[in-house]
């Protein structure tokens, strides 16, 4: 018995703009990441665009409706503040110690454990664990080992010149936190590490047949070829020590008070001072425009590390942009 085609059982075809607009390439691709786009938006432009707006106000962090707009006021008073200027240097500074001393103990590490020898995964598992360890409890391990009463370094000089008290944390403690940073360097290593082994062996045989040294097969083979690796190691590097903050506010507790808001001078980095402005002194207008003014920073150096990398890493393959490559 044939069917009886009825007009409900006959589903209308969208027609108009909405059908032009379903049968777009683009609408497939614009559906798939609509919630990653949504995401974007509401978790990062959005926070960010509001946190530009309110650097401009005097904002308390709490009334909303009595902040007014007050301009640059709170980025000029940042220029000519001298806490800001202070722990701006500190920062600097932790980047200059820690950075260079961790990549190239890294690089040091990474080559040796490349070498063939006896028991060569775990000497790689020992050095690798360092970083498996949450950075508050690290702070709290070096907190334990520096700590000016009872800690074990004081306690082993004591061994050799009793009476003697150095306060490690509060007159070196950028230091402390350069010490940490260096400390746990066990994924710079791996990342090293893999760099070494994905080059080829025929290269440095290659330069060895021609009369190359050890040296200079790193210099002129080993490399030029891990240029790229230490290039994605230092921007990493960079963001993450201008951003530090979690070590120095764990280092900075004490017995007597465990607030993290106020570091002592040797502990005040820049993000720890921001925050110092934004929850002590209730000044988050001001706050914020000192994390933007980070933001600024990281942005700058970033961009000059990316702009001047094609007269220092050289790749296999050619590169927009003219970089330099190997032949």
């Amino acid at each position: 018995m044939a069917e009886v085609i009825t007009a409900t059982t006959i589903k209308p075809k969208p027609t108009g703009w909405f059908r032009k607009w379903l049968n777009r390439p683009g609408t497939a691709f614009f559906g798939f990441i609509s919630l990653w786009l949504a995401g974007i938006i509401l978790l990062q432009i959005f926070p960010l665009t509001t946190a530009l707006v309110l650097s401009f106000t005097n904002f308390n962090g709490f009334n909303l409706e009595a902040a007014s707009f007050i301009g640059w006021s709170n980025y000029a008073e940042a220029f000519k503040s001298p806490d800001a200027w202070f722990s701006m240097g500190q920062t600097l500074l932790y980047c200059f110690l820690s950075i260079p001393l961790s990549i190239l103990l890294a690089l040091g590490l990474a080559i040796l454990l490349n070498q063939k020898m006896a028991g060569r995964g775990i000497y790689r598992t020992a050095f690798y664990l360092p970083t498996m360890v949450p950075i508050g409890a690290t702070a709290l391990i070096f907190k334990a080992i520096l700590d000016s009463n009872t800690g074990f370094l004081n306690l082993f000089i004591s061994i050799f010149r009793p009476g003697t008290v150095i306060n490690w944390i509060t007159d070196y403690g950028i230091f402390c936190l350069a010490l940490m940073s260096i400390w746990a360097c066990g994924a710079r290593m791996v990342i090293f590490l893999a760099g070494l082994q994905g080059i080829p062996e025929e290269y440095h045989e290659a330069a060895m047949i021609d009369g190359a040294n050890k040296w200079q097969v790193f210099r002129h083979v080993t490399w030029p070829l891990l240029t790229p690796i230490t290039y994605f190691q230092c921007m990493l590097a960079i963001i993450e020590g201008l951003q530090m903050f979690i070590q120095a506010a764990v280092l900075n507790q004490s017995r007597e008070t465990t607030t993290i808001w106020n570091p002592s001078h040797s502990l005040l980095v820049y993000p720890g001072y921001a925050l110092q402005q934004m929850m002590s002194s209730q000044r988050f207008g001001y706050g914020l425009a000192l994390i933007w003014i980070l933001f600024i920073i990281v942005l700058i150096i970033s961009l000059t590390i990316s702009k001047t990398s094609k007269y220092w890493v050289y790749y296999a393959v050619e590169q927009e942009g003219g970089a330099k490559k190997n032949e």
